[in-house]
C-alpha cells in the first residue's frame, strides 16, 4: 500500500508540471508584461514561488526560467533563481531541523524521506554540492535537518553551490528557440530520478554509486592542499 501511495504521488506531481509547463508557455507574454510593468513585484514574486518550489513542490517553477531569462537575462534569471532555490532549502532545512518529523510528514512523503537517508555519506559538504544537481530539493532539505548534525553555514554554503550550475543551465536554456521542450525534458529526468529513488534496493545502488566520485574527489581535493 505505502509503495501504491508513493507511485500516485510521483504521478501527481507529474501531472502537475506538465500542466505548470502548459500554463506558462500559454501565457508566457502576459507573464513577461507584468514583469516589465511591475519588476520590483515580478522579482519579489518569482523569489517567493522559488522558495514554494523548493519548500514544497519541486520542479513547479522550472516553466518561469524562459520568462525570467527574457525578462532579466541570463545572468539575472540564474542568479534569481539561485537565490530562491537556496532561501527555500534553507527554510525546508530549518523545519526539519526545528520541528522534526510531525512538520515535515505533512509536507513531503515521510517514506520518500526516510529511503533518500541512503544518500547522505559521511563526507556531507562535497555530497551535498553533488545531490543538489541531481535530487529533489525538498526532499534532501528534510533529510539532511533529520538526520544530519551539519551546521547551517556549511548547509547554505554547499547548497548554493549544488544549485547554481543547474540554475545557470536553465537560465541559458531559457532562451532557446525549443526552451519549453527541453524544460519538459529535464522535467521528466527528474521524475524518472524520482521514481529510481523510490525503489528500495535500486535506489541504494545508485547511493553507492554516487558515494564514488564524492570519494574520488574528496581524495583529489586532500592532495592539493
Amino acid at each position: 500500500m505505502a509503495k501504491r501511495r508513493e507511485w500516485i504521488s510521483i504521478g501527481i506531481v507529474a501531472a502537475v508540471l506538465v500542466a505548470a509547463v502548459w500554463l506558462v508557455h500559454q501565457h508566457a507574454d502576459d507573464i513577461k508584461r507584468f514583469i516589465d510593468a511591475h519588476p520590483v513585484s515580478g522579482i519579489v514574486l518569482y523569489l517567493v514561488l522559488n522558495i514554494i518550489d523548493a519548500v514544497a513542490a519541486p520542479g513547479a517553477t522550472l516553466p518561469l526560467i524562459p520568462v525570467a531569462a527574457h525578462s532579466w537575462g541570463h545572468f539575472g534569471a540564474a542568479l534569481l533563481t539561485t537565490a530562491g532555490w537556496t532561501a527555500g532549502s534553507l527554510i525546508a532545512f530549518l523545519i526539519a531541523r526545528r520541528w522534526g518529523a510531525p512538520v515535515v510528514r505533512k509536507l513531503t512523503s515521510m517514506q520518500r524521506v526516510k529511503r533518500l537517508k541512503t544518500y547522505v555519506p559521511k563526507d556531507l559538504f562535497w555530497s551535498i554540492v553533488v545531490l543538489r544537481m541531481f535530487m529533489p530539493m525538498d526532499v534532501i532539505s528534510y533529510v539532511l535537518g533529520l538526520f544530519t548534525n551539519m551546521t547551517w553555514s556549511s548547509y547554505a554554503i554547499a547548497t548554493a553551490l549544488g544549485l547554481t550550475p543547474s540554475a545557470f543551465l536553465l537560465a541559458y536554456l531559457g532562451k532557446t528557440p525549443h526552451a519549453y521542450t527541453l524544460i519538459t525534458i529535464v522535467l521528466g529526468c527528474g521524475v524518472i530520478a524520482a521514481i529510481v529513488a523510490s525503489t528500495g534496493r535500486r535506489g541504494t545502488r545508485w547511493s553507492a554509486s554516487l558515494s564514488h566520485p564524492i570519494a574520488s574527489m574528496k581524495r583529489r581535493l586532500s592532495s592539493i592542499g
